[in-house]
């Protein structure tokens, strides 16, 4: 059985392949984030800095889920913004990376998260919902920011050395915002209704994409904690 709509019963018409890709991302951030603290408590020796591989996989999985933010825009505001819903989105995504900032300030002030995933999307989603009538000027900026950044890495306004922090976590609008332009040009084009099987894999990935805040908020201190024990014992 091949399926395109998520289940019944949520909010809105869901598709399932957008659900499952961003199941997909939040099941690749578990894995890179448990290899993150093993090997920061040195349980297991990987180079994830220099290794190319490494060093390409965070940005991957960032792609995925901002690609994911974007046609998730489009979806939903295509018709013209509809404000209520937009404004309760932002103010909950608001809400979560002011205290992901606050603790980890607390906790960690040399790594503290100013400049997340979670404050990237909130400020790409305030700009990108603009765009979401334009998806040829969404593709042509997409490219305009997207490629100078692969082949020059600028570093345009460098925040955490004007701060003296080594974030975790650092997912800068430039030149991240391309990505969310780029899902607003892949839903004009019929992405979000590529069929899926109906297996078990693709369910379990529908439902961890359509709790992936959740999922987001807990995984961390639960694989940081676990890895911590570990280090003690």
């Amino acid at each position: 059985m091949v399926r395109t709509i998520s289940n019944k019963g949520d909010r809105g018409r869901r598709y399932l392949f957008i659900d499952a890709l961003r199941g997909f991302a939040v099941l690749l951030m578990i894995i890179y984030h448990m290899i993150f603290d093993l090997n920061g408590f040195h349980l297991i020796r990987f180079e994830l800095i220099k290794n190319p591989l490494w060093y390409a996989f965070p940005r991957f999985i960032v792609s995925l889920f901002l690609i994911c933010v974007g046609i998730g825009l489009a979806l939903a505001h295509k018709q013209g913004i509809q404000w209520p819903r937009f404004r309760r989105r932002l103010y909950v995504i608001g809400i979560w990376a002011l205290v992901i900032s606050l603790v980890t300030y607390v906790l960690f002030p040399r790594n503290f998260v100013f400049f997340g995933i979670l404050h990237c999307i909130f400020l790409t989603s305030l700009v990108g919902v603009f765009f979401v009538p334009r998806p040829k000027l969404s593709l042509a900026l997409c490219l305009m920011l997207v490629i100078p950044s692969v082949i020059f890495r600028p570093s345009l306004i460098p925040i955490a050395d004007w701060l003296g922090v080594k974030p975790f976590d650092y997912i800068p609008f430039y030149p991240w915002f391309g990505m969310v332009l780029l899902g607003i040009f892949l839903e004009s084009m019929g992405f979000h209704r590529i069929p899926l099987r109906n297996t078990r894999l693709t369910r379990a990935l529908e439902s961890m994409g359509q709790h992936s805040l959740k999922i987001y908020l807990i995984h961390r201190p639960i694989l940081f904690g676990g890895a911590f024990l570990l280090y003690k014992l």
